[in-house]
C-alpha cells in the first residue's frame, strides 16, 4: 500500500475539513441536543458531492476512489456525527448498491437524486428480532405477479424520516431461507408504507433514526434489485463497504475527541505548568493518538483494498470492530 496520498485526495480532505468547520460546526451542540436533522448541512453537503463521493458522475456521482471517502467521512465526523451517519448511509449502503447491482432504469430513477444530494436513501434491513442477520427476515414480499405485496416492519432505519427512497430487504420464499429474499426498492409515500416512531438515542441524536411499517405495500417488479433471491448477496455485499463508511466515522469521532482533548492540555494549567505536561496526562494522550493512527491505517488499508477490486471482507471487519475507537 501507498501511504502517500494523492494531490487529489488531500484536496477532497481539506474541502471537507474546511466544510466541517465553516458549515457544521455552528449550530451543532444545538441541533444534537434537540434532536433537529441537519437538513440545510446536507443540502449542502449534496452540492459539494459528498452525498455521492464513488458514483460515476454520469449518475451525477462524483466518481472518487473509498480512500477519498474515508478521509472525507473522517473529517465530517470530527464535527457532527449526524451529519456523517447520513452522508455514511446514502454513500455506502445506498448508492453503491444500486450502481453496482441496479438497472440501468432504476440507476436513472434512484440512483442520480441520490447521488446529486437531490434525495437520502435509508437501508432498510434490521427488525426487531433480526438485527442485521438478514436470514431471519420476518418482513415479506409475495410474489403477486407484475409486484410484489410488501409487509412488515423494520427497526433502527437511519434516515428514516428524512428518506424518500429505500432499499428494503425482504422474504419472498420461506422455504428457500437465504435464497429467497429479495431487496426491494420502496418510494416513500407508496400506499401502506408508514415511518413509524423516532427513536430518542443517546449519541448522535441528530440523526433520524426510526421504524418503518409496510402494510400490503405494492412494489413494482421493476423496483426489485437483482434476480429472483438475490437480496440476502446484496445485502452482505452492501454491507462490506457500509462497514468502512462507519468505521471511519467512528474514527472521526475519537479523532475530534484527541485534538479537542489536546487542546484543552495545553490551555489547562496546574501547578504552574501545562496539563499536558505532566506525565499521566501526556500518556492518555500518547495512548489515544497511538490508537486513532492504528484505526485510522485500518480503515485506509480496507478502503484500499477495496478500490484494488481485492475481497476486503476481513479487512472492513477489522476496521469496524477495532476495540478501542
Amino acid at each position: 500500500m501507498n501511504f502517500e496520498l494523492t494531490e487529489e485526495q488531500l484536496a477532497v480532505q481539506k474541502a471537507a475539513r474546511e466544510f466541517a468547520q465553516t458549515e457544521l460546526l455552528p449550530g451543532v451542540i444545538e441541533r444534537d441536543e434537540h434532536q433537529t436533522f441537519p437538513a440545510e448541512q446536507i443540502k449542502k453537503m449534496g452540492e459539494l458531492g459528498l452525498m455521492g463521493m464513488m458514483v460515476d458522475p454520469q449518475y451525477g456521482g462524483s466518481g472518487m476512489d473509498t480512500v477519498s471517502y474515508v478521509l472525507a467521512m473522517e473529517e465530517i465526523s470530527k464535527i457532527d456525527a449526524s451529519a456523517s451517519v447520513c452522508m455514511s448511509v446514502n454513500n455506502s449502503l445506498v448508492c453503491w448498491g444500486l450502481e453496482k447491482y441496479g438497472t440501468e432504469a432504476q440507476k436513472q430513477k434512484y440512483l442520480t437524486p441520490l447521488a446529486k444530494g437531490e434525495a437520502i436513501g435509508a437501508f432498510c434491513l434490521s427488525e426487531p428480532e433480526a438485527g442485521s442477520d438478514a436470514t431471519s427476515q420476518r418482513t415479506t414480499a409475495v410474489d403477486m405477479g407484475d409486484h410484489y405485496l410488501l409487509n412488515g416492519t423494520k427497526n433502527w432505519i437511519t434516515n428514516g424520516s428524512s428518506a424518500s427512497i429505500y432499499l428494503v430487504i425482504a422474504q419472498t420464499d420461506v422455504e428457500k431461507k437465504h435464497k429467497g429474499i429479495n431487496a426491494l426498492i420502496v418510494e416513500r409515500g407508496m400506499p401502506g408504507f408508514v415511518v413509524g416512531k423516532k427513536e430518542n438515542k443517546l449519541g448522535i441524536r441528530g440523526s433520524d433514526t426510526h421504524s418503518l411499517m409496510f402494510t400490503d405495500v405494492k412494489v413494482p417488479k421493476a423496483n426489485r434489485i437483482g434476480d429472483d433471491g438475490f437480496g440476502f448477496t446484496f445485502a452482505m455485499n452492501t454491507l462490506n463497504g457500509g462497514r468502512i463508511g462507519i468505521a471511519a466515522q467512528a474514527l472521526g469521532i475519537a479523532s475530534g475527541a484527541y485534538e479537542l482533548s489536546l487542546a484543552y492540555a495545553k490551555e489547562r494549567k496546574a501547578f504552574g505548568k501545562e496539563i499536558s505536561q505532566h506525565q499521566a496526562i501526556a500518556f492518555k494522550l500518547a495512548d489515544m493518538a497511538t490508537q486513532i493512527e492504528a484505526a485510522r491505517l485500518l480503515c485506509l488499508q480496507a478502503a484500499y483494498l477495496k478500490d484494488k477490486g481485492v475481497p476486503c471482507g476481513a479487512a472492513t471487519a477489522r476496521c469496524e470492530d477495532y476495540p478501542d475507537i
